[in-house]
């Protein structure tokens, strides 16, 4: 049997690097500016926020969480019913692609349930959002008491207009 030529080995390799290539993760969710509210001792549950910004080309679809400390974790917003402010539990949220959602206060947000510590300003929390796909993405976010939320929000806010209106010059 003649040797291959270059062309031939490279179109025999063909299947196993495009195998190769599909097993790699596409475009990365990315969990921005999140963090945990903060609460004084002994509440049962508190909330975390959260931009997820969806570089792919396909929308993901968040259909549950889970955190180390909390016995379990609802996706919930907020919405008026009746001329009055109601929470709510969703089965999923939508990031659209190419796009963001924000989960902020008053708006959509993450319930932790069913506490296992107190959270005190300065400590962190892990968190995992699981898509409608099967993937996951796993944070580790802030506590910020709601004392200082509007102060982090603000400075947040700061940062992210910082980087979007960099001048040259």
């Amino acid at each position: 049997m003649p040797p291959l030529s270059r062309r031939a080995k490279i179109w025999r390799l063909a299947p196993f690097l495009l195998a190769l290539l599909s097993a790699l993760p596409t475009a990365a969710l990315e969990l921005r500016a999140g963090h945990v509210r903060g609460l004084p001792p002994g509440q049962p549950a508190t909330a975390a926020f959260f931009e997820l910004h969806n570089p792919a080309a396909q929308p993901w679809v968040l259909v549950a969480a889970s955190s180390d400390a909390a016995e379990r974790v609802e996706i919930h917003r907020h919405q008026m019913n009746e001329g009055r402010m109601a929470m709510s539990q969703v089965a999923q949220v939508v990031v659209p692609a190419g796009g963001s959602f924000r989960f902020a206060p008053g708006e959509h947000h993450l319930m932790l349930i069913g506490l296992s510590r107190a959270l005190r300003e300065g400590d962190s929390v892990a968190l995992t959002l699981e898509g409608a796909d099967g993937s996951a993405i796993t944070a580790t976010l802030p506590v910020i008491s709601v004392l200082n939320e509007a102060r982090h929000h603000q400075e947040n806010q700061r940062d992210q207009n910082n980087q979007h209106h960099q001048h040259h010059h």
